[in-house]
């Protein structure tokens, strides 16, 4: 019992070591019929017997080899009685086409993610050993890759535990024969036209003869560095997320260019994958393609958007950049009559308030949001409206009309924005652009026998961002 004794020892310290799981924890196994997977198997149900988790079994047979893949699953069945453990074997229909493999993998996880919701159970337990962390690694690095893809397959990852990661292919099958079982072979492991394996088969032995018979634990030495550095580099960019972001509207995330482009691309790419998962709530399938299409953005000028994956969108406009998951919501916005009776009025997300006036407030001081306007020759009702075409007014403190949209463009109001500035009018004539300046026409004088008050408050309504409850451990 030298293998098995051995390899628990390894496993317990590993797990003690990286805190894998706690006492009490319940293990969803993911089991093939391979050597690995076995493996797994087998040390597992022995350290049930000194620790105090709970486990289940689970076989996804694809159906994909015919006959062989019933053999697997009779297989497990078989082991999983001896070793006294339950076990749970589902069957998936795939369809004919392209990218057979990773469908094949999308449709493994749903049946695994749904049985441990359904069964309360904490983890799926996956037997990746370091091999398969060897030619992850290399794999990444030949597809293109920075930190994170180095870092190769996480021990513990959300749901997932990779507990194997220190064992060798050839000690688990000792582990294997020891406990007295044969594995399955997938012949398909042999054939080279496919990248992984012809990685498995040829390349990392000429490696391994050629440069570097340790290379397997050098692999693991640096993919152990590596995570450590792109969670110190996570951790960063959640620190600078919590500090930079601010409230440009109600719950959009966003941020000033201006201190962003103070960082590094390294901190950049962390920092912009960071508000890309705190927007849809998902860490996977943001690419170095997205970093650049966003610095791109950030880089560029007025205001634009872009589409990412998982419906993320990121706005630049102007000094800001922004995301939302999902389009932002342009609402409708009706024209509201104001009679000169009338004390409140509400438009969009504001609230207003009309005071008729004979002398200026006591203490008063106009700003963007209270202003007072000469009231002697205002012809009612006021309109309140969304902006026109053609609009023109004299901002306050100039001598000449100037077009509203050229005022929205130098005032760095973004383009979908300026549909939701309340523009306040006695017929054709605009007073008040709210929250920016009112007509130089409309101030008081020191002739004006009647004064109009209006004060503007925003609502405390968040619509602009849509919700999002996403199943927890979706994907791995």
């Amino acid at each position: 019992m030298l293998a098995l004794e051995s390899g628990l020892t390894k496993l317990r310290n590993h797990i003690d070591d990286k805190q894998l799981f706690a006492a009490g924890a319940k293990l969803l196994l993911a089991v093939s019929g391979g050597s690995d997977s076995l493996g797994l198997l087998c040390l597992f149900s022995k350290l049930r017997l000194q620790s105090s988790i709970t486990l289940l079994c689970c076989h996804v047979n694809h159906g994909l080899r015919g006959e062989h893949s019933d053999r697997d699953e009779a297989l497990v069945k078989e082991v999983c009685l001896k070793l006294n453990v339950p076990v749970i074997c589902r069957r998936v229909q795939l369809e004919e086409g392209g990218d057979l493999e990773n469908r094949a993998r999308e449709a493994r996880f749903e049946v695994l993610y749904h049985l441990l919701d359904i069964y309360n159970f904490d983890y799926i337990v996956l037997g990746h050993q370091k091999e398969d962390q060897a030619e992850t690694i290399l794999m990444n690095m030949f597809r293109g890759t920075g930190i994170n893809g180095m870092a190769g397959i996480r021990i513990k990852q959300n749901r997932l535990l990779h507990p194997l990661l220190d064992f060798t292919r050839a000690e688990l099958q000792a582990i294997v024969s020891e406990c007295g079982f044969q594995w399955a072979t997938d012949a398909t492991n042999e054939d080279i036209s496919f990248k992984r394996n012809h990685l498995r088969q040829e390349l990392i032995p000429y490696l391994q003869a050629n440069y570097a018979p340790d290379l397997l634990d050098k692999l693991s030495q640096l993919a152990s560095v590596m995570e450590d550095a792109d969670a110190y580099f996570k951790a960063q960019a959640a620190k600078r997320f919590k500090k930079r972001r601010i409230e440009s509207e109600p719950g959009l995330i966003s941020f000033e260019i201006k201190g962003l482009k103070k960082l590094s691309d390294t901190e950049l790419y962390y920092f912009f994958k960071h508000c890309y998962s705190q927007t849809c709530l998902e860490e996977m399938d943001f690419f170095n393609s997205h970093f650049m299409a966003i610095k791109a953005l950030m880089e560029g000028g007025g205001s634009a958007k872009l589409h990412l994956s998982n419906e993320v969108v990121v706005y630049r406009e102007y000094d800001l950049i922004s995301f939302n998951w999902g389009e932002l919501e342009t609402p409708d916005l009706q024209p509201q009559t104001v009679e000169e009776d009338r004390v409140w009025a509400v438009f969009g997300n504001y609230r207003f308030q009309f005071k008729n006036l004979k002398l200026l407030p006591k203490g008063y001081e106009p700003n963007e949001m209270n202003v007072v306007l000469a009231a002697d020759d205002i012809a009612w009702p006021l309109i309140i409206r969304s902006r026109e075409p053609g609009d023109r007014f004299i901002p306050s403190g100039m001598s000449n009309r100037k077009k509203l949209k050229d005022f929205f463009i130098d005032a760095k109001v973004p383009k979908r924005l300026r549909d939701q500035v309340p523009i306040i009018s006695d017929g054709g004539r605009i007073l008040w652009v709210v929250g920016y300046r009112v007509d130089e026409r409309a101030l008081p004088q020191a002739s004006s026998a009647k004064l109009l008050q209006i004060i503007a408050e925003p609502l405390d309504e968040r619509p602009k961002r849509m919700s999002r409850v996403k199943q927890k451990g979706k994907k791995e």
